[in-house]
């Protein structure tokens, strides 16, 4: 793990994670990661948000927030400030955002199809009274867009559908072979999140032949916990790092101000 970075880390203002910016930052120092990026919720509408992202009103102090801990921990670590945003957007989020300076990276993902969250528990019934195979088409559409609108630098968590164990019956590799050549041609990264290994799924996002197409088309790679508390931070990143190199991959990417560079695996 030594020099990595991981880039999907939350805090307590999204409501669902625990621990202060310098508790995550101390344990990414001790995983000896070279950098840590903080990544949480931007604001879902009301009705949506509770428990799961920050309000409106928080961004500012989000902003501040990890500044605050770069500042207190910049010579030990390098801190980058990022948002995860939800896609198709909502009007509780603030597109001046998308191209604010103070933002390193932006990932994109969906969480939503149709008002219906698919990754959300209390839900988990919607899947019973769906073709699996349609509502794997239905997020890979959301994909597609989330990548044409051109704004942001990584797509989270790409095959988060199968977070509960529900797998596609079809075969969907010719649609995830047209996303990563519309990942490839807009320099946008695929994280690898190894959250799914703590989920029902028990494996990472995405999965080991989504990554080997993601190589054959030249897609960047990202690496994250997608922690919501410090012990989840770098969580199981040397079977990340083993899967990118079983894939093809030398390198993840880093990002600074919105711009890509390589860091060697």
């Amino acid at each position: 793990m030594k020099g990595l970075a991981d880039y999907h880390t939350h805090t307590p203002l999204c409501g669902h994670a625990v621990g202060s910016p310098d508790d995550f930052i101390r344990a990414a120092v001790r995983a000896g990661l070279s950098e840590i990026g903080f990544s949480d919720h931007a604001p879902l509408p009301a009705g949506l948000r509770e428990g799961i992202t920050m309000r409106p009103e928080q961004v500012e102090d989000y902003l501040s927030l990890v500044e605050a801990a770069r500042g207190r921990h910049g010579d030990a670590i390098t801190v980058k400030t990022a948002m995860e945003v939800d896609f198709p957007f909502h009007e509780s989020f603030d597109r001046r955002y998308l191209t604010d300076v103070r933002i390193d990276y932006l990932i994109g993902s969906c969480h939503f199809i149709d008002g219906w969250g698919f990754d959300n528990p209390e839900h988990l019934d919607e899947f019973d009274q769906r073709d699996i195979d349609a509502v794997y088409d239905d997020y890979f559409a959301i994909l597609s867009s989330l990548i044409a609108a051109g704004v942001f630098n990584i797509v989270g968590h790409f095959d988060l559908v199968k977070k509960f164990g529900h797998h596609a019956r079809a075969d969907h590799s010719a649609t995830v072979r047209r996303i990563a050549v519309e990942c490839a041609e807009r320099n946008i990264a695929v994280e690898i999140n190894t959250s799914g290994l703590r989920k029902p799924a028990g494996e990472m996002y995405p999965s080991g032949s989504i990554l080997s197409i993601l190589f054959d088309a030249g897609v960047p790679l990202t690496l994250g916990s997608d922690a919501h508390n410090p012990d989840e931070v770098a969580y199981e990143f040397s079977l990340a790092a083993e899967a990118a190199r079983r894939a093809g991959y030398r390198s993840i990417s880093g990002f600074s101000r919105r711009k890509r560079y390589d860091i060697p695996l």
